[in-house]
């Protein structure tokens, strides 16, 4: 998986690296307990990449959870967008929509060993990013689970950030929700994964640079994890975020 996961990122990455206009990196590091399925407690450590290029933006992040029950688990999300304002050549804006992009994606990991699991998903994702957020989006996209034969399920996923103050102390909210409908797993079950995360900038506290370091907390929720109509998880995980 470790090798099929690279040769992804070369993908995506190698025809367009000449292009690339900005880019953002940040490593996770994140400790919880109550997880079902498996061990009660686990720490993971994430790992996230943006990028903007000519004619649309890039996006990945992997997690790697280390558990006594299954070893290393290693999960991944990578997407790609193409802007139809960069290529058209002409700003598409509707009230709150600065722009629509086509998006394409894969979800993957390395467990379980036999048959690693594998997600496609394509559809259309909308900029609705303001003067008060960091980024603040829309997609909506065909799901089709690669173990689930002819069948199709559809995800609609918001995400933010959002930068605020209190007194003299820095915060950002940001995480994303995914909504998933219809047959994202082989029962068929409504899913919601939700992973809001509350941080303070602690290198500004520290007169470092500015969005830089942050600790805080995520919370994770995950109604009918995997598919499972008995299987709810709730956890807060303490974690410390640093951006590069």
């Amino acid at each position: 998986m470790h090798i099929n996961f690279c040769l992804l990122i070369l993908c995506f990455y190698v025809p367009i690296a000449s292009a690339i206009e900005w880019s953002s990196q940040n490593i996770q590091f994140l400790y919880g307990s109550d997880f079902k399925l498996g061990d009660n407690d686990r720490p993971t450590i994430t790992v996230e990449h943006a990028d903007g290029w000519s004619y649309g933006s890039n996006f990945f992040f992997v997690d790697t959870a280390f558990r006594n029950d299954t070893g290393v688990n290693v999960y991944a999300e990578v997407y790609s967008y193409l802007s139809l304002s960069k290529l058209l050549k002409n700003q598409l804006q509707f009230g709150p929509i600065h722009d629509i992009s086509l998006v394409a994606g894969i979800n993957i990991s390395n467990k379980p060993e036999s048959d690693n699991f594998k997600a496609w998903l394509g559809g259309v994702s909308f900029d609705l990013s303001n003067r008060y957020f960091d980024y603040l989006q829309l997609d909506i996209t065909a799901y089709k689970n690669d173990n689930i034969s002819g069948k199709y399920g559809l995800q609609v996923t918001p995400v933010w950030s959002y930068p605020f103050s209190l007194g003299d102390i820095r915060f950002k909210f940001r995480g994303f929700t995914d909504f998933r409908f219809g047959y994202t797993n082989a029962n068929g079950n409504f899913i919601i994964l939700a992973q809001p995360q509350m941080l303070i900038d602690v290198g500004d506290l520290a007169d470092w640079k500015k969005d830089t370091l942050y600790v805080g907390t995520e919370y994770s929720y995950w109604l009918h994890k995997y598919g499972l109509a008995h299987v709810n998880e709730s956890v807060v995980q303490g974690m410390i975020i640093a951006f590069f």
